[in-house]
This record gives structure tokens, sequence and C-alpha cells, in this order.
């Protein structure tokens, strides 16, 4: 019985991370039919759980100095009347902007009017015209 030389094993070209960060090619060799069956026992096994990774995130780095005196940046108290004052002033700033919104939607409705107007009479010259070209080119 003459001994059968062995198969010729395979191999793979896949990318792999180089020491210095980048990417290179790499040979790595494929699996055997029987290598395959045991992967497919080991995956398909009902008793081994998930490995789950995390990466914790990059430390965030603040000037220094930044939040050591709190005492520097405290707000100004504000009085009732200096509330007062603003809440007026608001007001007439939004009841000036809401009649500039109606007198913009106004303009709106103005344009689009105008443009329907053009629109229908194109429309009606167009047809017009196709009338005329077809009667005189028949």
């Amino acid at each position: 019985m003459p001994d059968s030389p062995s198969p010729r094993p395979h191999f793979r070209i896949v990318g792999i991370r180089t020491p210095t960060g980048g990417y290179d090619k790499g040979v790595k060799p494929t699996l055997t039919p029987k290598d395959k069956e045991q992967a497919e026992l080991v995956t398909s096994s009902p008793s081994r759980s998930k490995i789950w990774r995390h990466r914790s995130p990059p430390p965030i780095k603040r000037p220094p100095g930044q939040y050591e005196s709190s005492e520097e940046k405290t707000p100004k108290r504000l009085t009732v009347a200096q509330l007062l004052r603003t809440i007026i002033e608001m007001r007439k700033e939004y009841k000036k902007l809401s009649n500039q919104v109606v007198e913009y939607a106004l303009e709106l409705k103005s344009l689009r009017d105008d443009y329907e107007t053009l629109r229908r009479g194109l429309c009606s010259k167009v047809s017009d015209l196709a009338k005329t070209v077809g009667k005189n080119g028949a």
C-alpha cells in the first residue's frame, strides 16, 4: 500500500495589525474540515456565554485651573424691577416679530397669486400655440 502524499496546506491572506498601529497583509492557515466541526460544536453549545468587551472612553482633559475658583464667576442677582423691565421689552419684541410674520405671510400669498396667474397665462399660450402648430402642420 503506497503512502499517499499529505495534503497541501491552504492559506488565506488577511489584514493584520502591525505593532506600529498600521495594517499589513498576513498569511493565515485555513481551517480543515475537522477544525470546522470543532468550531461549530463550540459555538453551538448553549453553555458558552457571550463575552462583552468595552473600551473605556479617553480621559477628559481640561485646561489647568479651569474650575478652581468659583467665587469669581458668581452671577449677579437681578431685582424684581429689572426682571419686569426685561419682560416688558421681550413682549414688545414679540409683538414686533409677530407683526413681521403676518406681513411676510401676506407678501408670500401675494407672490403665490402672481405665480399662479403667470403660470395659467403661460399654459394657455402654450396650448394655443400647440393648436396653431397642429393645424398648420397637418
